[in-house]
């Protein structure tokens, strides 16, 4: 009795847990429009700075960089960026996935677990791509320069 009583308390807050975080996933926009009045941006976390992303020009600048460190650069992140464009797609397509299976009258948990794992193993391979491209920008760098993004940097994470 005490275990089918368990049972029935995990399935329940398992499926309590599901439509909630489908009512949540399909209220926000993703897409070319978000409907969020700016169509030149999407809503979402990786927009939360607004147009203080990566700037090549305001680097080169600040750290004096040579032309051909500033070729290198631009060369690394516009390969970052066409990976990360890639991996976004394919999050999106994965949260899509979620949506539906969560919005099922009956949950396949399997699939769900199966789904919510390939949308973690997707962001950490963002990480893993972001780490690599402060890798390969930090290797070009000179030592002073690598000391002053640093110190950039955390002045940048002092105001967040």
């Amino acid at each position: 009795m005490m275990k089918k009583l368990t049972k029935s308390i995990v399935v329940s807050a398992l499926i309590a847990g599901a439509l909630g975080l489908a009512s949540m996933t399909s209220a926000m926009p993703f897409g070319e429009d978000s409907g969020c009045g700016r169509s030149d941006q999407r809503m979402g976390w990786g927009h939360k700075r607004g147009n203080r992303g990566f700037n090549l020009d305001r680097m080169a600048k600040k750290l004096d960089l040579t032309d051909d460190q500033q070729s290198q650069i631009e060369a690394i992140t516009a390969d970052a960026k066409s990976q990360m464009n890639d991996l976004r797609q394919e999050m999106q397509a994965n949260r899509k996935a979620l949506r539906e299976l969560t919005q099922q009258s009956l949950l396949d948990e399997a699939e769900v677990r199966n789904v919510a794992d390939t949308q973690g193993d997707l962001k950490a391979d963002m990480i893993v791509l972001r780490a690599q491209r402060h890798a390969k920008i930090a290797a070009i760098l000179t030592e002073d320069q690598r000391a002053q993004l640093e110190e950039m940097r955390g002045k940048r994470r002092h105001y967040r």
